[in-house]
């Protein structure tokens, strides 16, 4: 079934296109909200270096691992369903995190947060997918990206906050959230009928899975400082190995081959590995800017990213606006050269945040995200099948996360110890230089979408 055909029939609600983008911003915002607030953690629960970090790094390794696993789950049992567990075990691991008294009890909350959060991904489009049609479908998209963007400030807002206030209060707030989430998505989301294969976990799924988690378990260690592990380089060498030539001789791969043929998509995880190294990493080097150059509070450096949520939705709006003129390649590209421009500047005066070129740099940026992030997913998605959008979109954010873990890696070795300006302007160069790669992807499959036109026309 094609995204513009809703099962659904009556007119969608807004509570309908708004829910999709308050369960992304959930996810978005736990991986964010420890930014700020594990210092915090770290005096109050007298955490060594080590816990810390991960503390701070499992979530994303586990989230990163079990996303293509968690898009096989969905397609295969049902978008509704997989949401409702995946759901169910975010609060539960919310409510251990919240009544954590040791390290190791708050490392395995994180991680089984992180694995929520995988199967909920790719449920929350295969959602959308299936209930809205045409220009609704385009709407919401809009707002689950808008939304779900803000979710990324919203955890530095708030971990600055109740961090201040009673640091468990970062993972009790997912519990009201959460039901309501729950409710609205039973009472406005339909069960969409599912396809004759019952199998819930392909090899493909599995050890693309376990090649994930070794790859950024790795480049997470070497970006703590802890040197190379040859041992998980290796395993993640040889398990991605596997998994590419699974895809490209099984019968029943991953990756359908209508979804390869797709130049679209495949522009769309590329794009998208291009935005974490870029603008979804922003918010990382700013925290590390403003809380360990400027020593500024966790509360102080929460609320400084108050104006940059404002500018996400300036972008989305102006996103919205352009969405119906221009194909979503030519608003990809115009969104990667704005945050390159942003970048630039914030690296020129990353020191004088009292300029107007890092004000003005913060302003480009934040307006190129609110671009750039719904139009990965509309170029990606668009003309993917109902019953393949779990794994679509779990290929799409795989990119996203692993990408995301090769720049803090990178950034941890650019920065040093942070303490000059070369450094900080190294850093956001790296930004710079991969929002230009994002927008010479964007510049390509443009190109050859015009070609294929031209082709069928002739």
């Amino acid at each position: 079934m094609h995204p513009g055909i809703s099962p659904w029939s009556g007119r969608p609600s807004t509570f309908a296109r708004v829910v999709p983008g308050l369960a992304q911003a959930m996810i978005a915002l736990d991986y964010a909200v420890m930014f700020v607030a594990l210092p915090v953690i770290t005096r109050q629960l007298q955490l060594s270096s080590a816990e810390a970090t991960g503390i701070m790094a499992v979530y994303g390794l586990c989230f990163a691992a079990f996303l293509l696993a968690g898009g096989a789950v969905c397609d295969r049992v049902g978008a509704r369903l997989t949401f409702s567990m995946a759901m169910g075990l975010f609060m539960l691991a919310s409510v251990a995190g919240a009544l954590a008294y040791r390290p190791e009890w708050l490392l395995v909350a994180r991680a089984l947060q992180g694995v929520a959060a995988a199967f909920m991904q790719p449920s929350i489009l295969a959602l959308m997918a299936g209930r809205f049609a045409g220009k609704a479908y385009r709407q919401a998209l809009t707002v689950w990206s808008t939304t779900g963007a803000l979710g990324l400030v919203a955890g530095v807002i708030l971990g600055g906050i109740f961090s201040q206030l009673y640091w468990p209060l970062i993972f009790l707030m997912n519990i009201p959230a959460g039901t309501l989430i729950l409710w609205l998505v039973w009472r406005h989301f339909p069960v969409l009928p599912r396809p004759e294969t019952r199998v819930l976990f392909t090899p493909g799924a599995l050890v693309g899975s376990a090649a994930a988690g070794c790859l950024v378990l790795a480049l997470l260690r070497l970006s703590h400082g802890d040197g190379p592990d040859y041992l998980l380089n290796r395993l993640a060498a040889v398990l991605t190995g596997l998994f590419f030539l699974y895809e490209k001789w099984s019968s029943r791969p991953l990756i359908s081959p209508a979804l390869k043929r797709q130049s679209s998509f495949q522009a769309s995880w590329l794009a998208s590995a291009c935005y974490m190294a870029s603008a979804g990493s922003q918010f990382y080097l700013l925290t590390l800017l403003w809380q360990q150059y400027y020593h500024f509070s966790a509360l102080q450096t929460g609320m400084l990213f108050i104006p940059l949520a404002v500018l996400i939705i300036a972008g989305n709006r102006v996103y919205r606006g352009l969405s119906g003129r221009y194909r979503a390649p030519q608003l990809l590209s115009m969104g990667f050269l704005i945050c390159a421009a942003g970048f630039y500047l914030q690296g020129s005066e990353a020191l004088s945040q009292q300029s107007l070129w890092f004000v003005g740099g913060v302003i480009l940026s934040g307006l190129g995200h609110g671009i750039v992030y719904p139009a990965i997913f509309s170029l990606g998605l668009s003309g993917v099948a109902t019953d393949s959008q779990g794994r679509a979109s779990a290929v799409i954010v795989t990119s996203q996360y692993l990408s995301g873990a090769i720049t803090l890696a990178v950034l941890g070795v650019l920065l040093g110890k942070g303490q000059n300006a070369s450094e900080w302007q190294q850093a956001f160069q790296w930004l710079t230089w991969a929002a230009m790669a994002g927008m010479v992807v964007a510049m390509n499959v443009g190109k050859t979408e015009q070609t294929d036109e031209h082709s069928q026309v002739r």
